[in-house]
């Protein structure tokens, strides 16, 4: 694989999701990199197997649980790893959208479901921004990366498209009031020398690991520190 160019050595890095496959696999990169990460998830962690992927590369890790949709959850524990780490340099927002799929199993539409899929997603993106950011602004610089999929834009999902209770619909909506999320909050911080950027997946990501990785590496890289609310695409 090219190489991309990018001193990662003492970085601190908070990843929301950390808990997911692709918040793993991100984890045991930046670890492997000499990054620095606070672990943050809805629920509680694979710690063992997230040691042992990470190996002996000598980063700092630090898990925090959350409470979905509270504020104050995610400002203790963005704060305690600030404190404990010195510093947040970037935030990787990793939501394990997969297992919402698979938790749906009405046959309509339902008021429940929607509330689930924009509190977990969309609300907990926002509130993991919102408690980050604070902190890099006080160094006056920092990345963010939003983990999205191509659902918002092409309207299909593991339902093809249907109106049913199988995650298609809910998939599209939460994916593009993150998008228009982003593209707002970006335009607000990157006069404080924050970037806000994002990667777009499809269904099939699982089985593309390499290009997730080399998407993160682009964004932290330094190359597109300019870019504003840029989503890269991986179909």
């Amino acid at each position: 694989m090219r190489e991309l160019t990018g001193d990662y050595e003492g970085k601190n890095c908070v990843v929301f999701g950390a808990n997911s496959v692709i918040g793993a696999e991100v984890s045991k990169f930046l670890a492997l990199n000499g990054v620095n990460l606070g672990l943050v998830d809805l629920y509680s962690y694979r710690e063992d197997t997230l040691a042992e992927d990470m190996g002996s590369s000598g980063a700092k890790v630090i898990y925090k649980t959350v409470l979905s949709s509270s504020e104050d959850s995610f400002k203790k524990a963005a704060a305690e790893i600030s404190g404990d780490l010195g510093g947040i340099d970037y935030l990787i927002c990793a939501y394990y959208f997969e297992e919402e799929r698979e938790r749906i199993n009405e046959d309509s539409i339902g008021i429940d479901t929607w509330d689930r899929w924009l509190n977990r997603w969309v609300l907990n993106y926002f509130l993991a921004m919102k408690a980050v950011i604070p902190h890099m602004a006080q160094r006056g610089a920092g990345r963010v990366i939003f983990v999205n999929t191509t659902t918002g834009y092409t309207g299909e999902g593991e339902g093809e498209g249907e109106l049913t209770g199988n995650g298609s619909i809910y998939e599209c909506a939460s994916s593009s009031a993150i998008t228009g999320m982003m593209t707002s909050i970006a335009r607000d911080v990157i006069p404080k020398g924050i970037s806000v950027n994002g990667i777009s997946l499809d269904p099939g990501y699982r089985d593309d690991m390499e290009r997730i990785t080399w998407a993160i590496r682009l964004w932290l890289s330094g190359m597109c520190e300019y870019a504003c609310a840029q989503i890269l695409r991986l179909y």
